[in-house]
């Protein structure tokens, strides 16, 4: 299946929109998008509402929402997204719930975000510019 060039790539970057507080989910996210092959530039906010000011400013390609700031804001983020314009991906990120407790599920755990982002460039982006989207040579017989 050919890649398809993600509708945040017009701006001679790839816009990348992370909601999330500081820490190592953006750290992950920066070093992940660092490794693709069109230049990728990431928007970090920890405001839902600064998050949809950037999203409508500059159109993102992605965006990644931690599940826990978008509940705090009411569940309005994604779905003020989804609205505004239905072809953005939006991965949404949360921790494994606590053993013994039930909870909505979430589509991804944080564990999960570098994988994903590969999954992702690999869909979107062209393959042979990509490194991990050689095939692996074979092993050797002894």
């Amino acid at each position: 299946m050919a890649p398809t060039l993600p509708p945040g790539l017009g701006h001679s970057s790839l816009q990348v929109l992370v909601l999330c507080p500081r820490g190592q989910a953006l750290q992950d996210v920066r070093e992940q998008v660092a490794r693709w092959p069109v230049p990728g530039q990431v928007r970090w906010t920890s405001d839902p509402v600064e998050a949809l000011r950037l999203a409508l400013a500059q159109p993102p390609a992605l965006a990644i929402v931690d599940a826990r700031l978008d509940r705090a804001g009411g569940r309005a983020l994604v779905g003020q997204l989804a609205r505004w314009r239905a072809d953005l991906e939006v991965f949404i990120f949360d921790d494994p719930p606590a053993e013994g407790l039930r909870g909505q599920g979430s589509l991804w755990h944080w564990s999960e975000l570098p994988r994903v982002l590969r999954w992702w460039a690999r869909r979107h982006l062209p393959p042979q510019a990509l490194p991990d989207s050689q095939p692996m040579p074979l092993a050797r017989a002894a």
